[in-house]
């Protein structure tokens, strides 16, 4: 055969004359005829010539109208009368010419009288009908017409001498696997139309076949459409893809002639003539299976009353994959050596789609099977976190602590703070040494750390414990009022003045005094503060008497005081004063190892204050609350509990956390301000892509922007950093412009 390279060259080069095949190649491509279908060269014999048909058309109608039609099929020739109006062809008994052809639709075509005259119409058939060889849609027949479909011919009328004279199988050019893959002989003209028809024809079903099996790389859908294709080609009544695996042979496709997936289609095969061919890697031919010497001895071959079969392996660099396996129960030499040159043709084209098929799925599922570890890991990694919080496993600080007992040596209580933080403790140390004095004591501390706790813990702890403990935030006091609210007004001191009213200092007389956000306070109190400090006494607005008082002052501020005693927004001499015991407490996100111990505290408090069971602890949920850097610390984390509690049903879930608490942590949030709105799934979508976004930004600035570097920090290839970048906007901090960064 001369190579493809050599057909594809001479259809671009086309040095051929125009082909005047009655074959439209165009309709032929899109409607496949079958394995059988006879196509004539208009030159041939067979071929109706223009006088001919013209002399038939030209004869009176009345004349010109058959009375029977003329069928010629392997069981050989019949006859039988039109009557009526129409007929119905085809192999399903509904019928009214019942045809036997496997290459027949079961409703193939249908003949109508239209004004006396007859037409023909395909009726959308699988392999299409043929009218004096060309392939029709609809068309008037005239007497003598031949009609094909498959090897069945149906003659309008008497048949023509023409086709009395010439057998019919010596003057077809049968459109199966022959017709495509017939040796081509070098010496033959190079101008000889029907030859470069036959030469197309294989590059157009070689091209089509190439396009569809290489775009599958899914195996169950490639077997599917290799075994249609071997059925469509070699007219065979029923097919079969069967694959080797792990020494056990699988039908993996099964096709009859109408498409239909066979029923227990591993009892249908011949086991042993397919263990033969996979075995020896050679196909097996035979025209009449069961007289088949071959066969003698196979049980399956008589069993199956199997008349032509056809089976050739799949084969691949020395190893067979497994066979196709084509056959005919009811015809004697369906296939012949042309037939079995094109199967294994396309079955070892097949093989390499069925491999590549393979490699791809396999990848698939080793990617697939990489993200699910990964995916495995990570979730372990955090409920062994989770699991390692909750049992309170300390750093290293804390465990030398506890080996001393749960907490240092102290003479005073501080159990109304829950922590083991080594920060918190050492602050507990220092307190414990001053707390029976009237030392005024400087708390300094971010919001929500617990200031007012320890300011009462001191006071609790102290010999002033039976008396009062005043507490005030100078924040929250109007200007005008504060000197009222700290030293108290005398009656008619200014309007609105009713009575004599005490102030914080009156109040908190022979106790402990806490002023909260001292930073807040106007420089004309600071300077009455002073006063106090200095002398213990004050005297009320309005008041001409001065009062005498023993107060313990705790002052406490979120702001650096240092900072604002430079600018002049605070009294030295004030800030030496209270300054006297400076305690620093830490941050929520810097004793992480009391997160546990305060998530569980603040649980029981919720359900005892609520009367309700107590719920169970999603380890996911204390991961995230562990992670968490809580910029409202304990204060924070406290209406945090309380939330959850209200809208767990016997387990907090990770997925009722608030946004503004995922926002920062290692669940998912955009931030403190950002509302809750849409569906949960939503919501964690965008938080996560959020995180996402920061860990990206923050992983970049911490590697200089090192691409290569922060890829492999992160466990993703190059390309996906780069798109999260681009898709996230990321860029450098000190970059001014806005373009991207390589």
């Amino acid at each position: 055969m001369k190579p493809l390279s050599e057909v594809v060259q001479r259809v671009k080069d086309n040095g051929h004359p125009p082909v005047k095949s009655p074959l439209h190649l165009d309709r032929a491509c899109d409607h496949r005829a079958a394995p059988g279908t006879t196509a004539r060269a208009r030159d041939g014999a067979t071929q109706l010539d223009a006088p001919e048909r013209a002399r038939r058309e030209n004869q009176p109608k009345s004349s010109a109208i058959p009375s029977e039609l003329v069928i010629r099929d392997i069981a050989g020739e019949r006859r039988i009368a039109i009557d009526g109006d129409s007929l119905a062809i085809g192999r399903s008994r509904e019928n009214d010419v019942e045809i036997g052809d496997i290459s027949s639709s079961r409703m193939h075509c249908k003949m109508t009288k239209i004004q006396g005259r007859w037409h023909i119409e395909d009726l959308r058939s699988r392999n299409g009908t043929l009218v004096n060889g060309i392939l029709i849609r609809r068309q008037p027949l005239v007497p003598g017409d031949l009609i094909e479909i498959g090897k069945t011919q149906i003659f309008f009328g008497e048949i023509p001498e023409v086709h009395q004279r010439n057998s019919p199988a010596g003057e077809t050019l049968v459109l199966s696997t022959e017709y495509f893959l017939e040796p081509i002989v070098v010496e033959e003209p190079a101008d000889d139309p029907i030859r470069f028809q036959k030469e197309r024809e294989i590059f157009l079903r070689l091209l089509e076949l190439t396009r569809d099996l290489g775009a599958i790389l899914v195996t169950e859908e490639l077997f599917d459409v290799i075994l249609q294709n071997v059925i469509e080609i070699s007219g065979a009544e029923r097919g079969f893809l069967i694959i080797e695996d792990s020494g056990e042979l699988r039908v993996a496709s099964s096709r009859n002639i109408d498409r239909d997936v066979v029923r227990r289609a591993h009892l249908q095969v011949s086991q042993s003539l397919t263990r033969r061919v996979i075995d020896s890697g050679e196909p097996v031919l035979t025209g009449d299976a069961r007289s088949d010497p071959r066969f003698h001895e196979s049980a399956s071959i008589a069993n199956l009353r199997l008349e032509s079969v056809l089976c050739v392996p799949l084969r691949l660099r020395g190893k067979v994959l497994g066979s196709v396996y084509v056959d005919n129960r009811f015809e004697k030499h369906s296939f012949h050596q042309g037939t079995l040159r094109f199967v294994q043709f396309l079955a070892d084209q097949a093989s390499i789609y069925i491999e590549n098929a393979r490699l791809f799925e396999e990848l698939q599922r080793k990617q697939a099977a990489i993200q699910a570890s990964k995916d495995q890991v990570e979730d372990l990694n955090r409920e062994l976190q989770a699991m390692l919080i909750s049992r309170e496993v300390e750093p290293e600080e804390v465990r030398e602590l506890l080996k001393r007992g749960a907490r240092p040596d102290l003479k005073h209580s501080f159990d109304r703070i829950v922590t083991r933080s080594p920060g918190m403790l050492r602050v507990f140390e220092l307190l414990d040494r001053v707390i029976n004095t009237d030392m005024p004591v400087l708390v300094l501390g971010e919001s929500g750390t617990g200031k007012e706790l320890v300011a009462q813990a001191v006071h609790v702890g102290s010999d002033r414990q039976h008396q009062p403990f005043v507490s005030q935030n100078c924040a929250a006091i109007p200007e005008n009022l504060l000197e009222s609210e700290f030293f108290g007004h005398s009656k008619g001191a200014f309007t609105g003045a009713h009575r004599d009213k005490k102030g914080l200092f009156e109040l908190a007389d022979g106790g402990t005094l806490f002023l909260d956000e001292i930073g807040d306070m106007s420089p004309d109190l600071q300077a009455k503060l002073l006063r106090v400090l200095e002398d213990g006494e004050f005297r009320p607005v309005g008041a001409r008497d001065t009062i005498r008082v023993d107060v313990r002052i705790i002052s406490a501020t979120n702001q650096i005081l240092d900072e604002l005693v430079r600018t002049g927004k605070f009294r030295e001499d004030l800030y030496y004063r209270l300054n006297v015991l400076t305690v620093q407490l830490p941050a929520l996100r810097d004793r992480r190892e009391d997160i546990p111990l305060l998530v569980d505290h603040f649980i029981d408090q919720v359900c005892s204050r609520q009367d309700r069971v107590r719920p169970k602890m999603d380890p996911r949920t204390l991961y995230a609350l562990y992670h968490s850097p809580w910029p409202g610390n304990v204060r924070q984390l406290e209406n945090e509990i309380e939330r959850l509690v209200a809208l767990s049903e016997g387990v907090i879930l990770p997925e009722t956390i608030s946004p503004s608490v995922l926002a920062h942590g290692p669940g998912v949030g955009k931030g403190d301000s950002e509302p809750m709105r849409g569906t949960l799934r939503e919501l964690v979508a965008e938080a996560t892509e959020g995180l996402e976004r920061q860990v990206l930004d923050a992983t970049l600035e911490e590697n200089g922007w090192n691409k290569s570097q922060t890829a492999r920090q992160l466990g993703v290839s190059r390309p996906t950093l780069d798109q999260k970048i681009d898709k996230y906007g990321l860029k450098k901090k000190s970059d001014t412009g806005g373009g991207k960064r390589s």
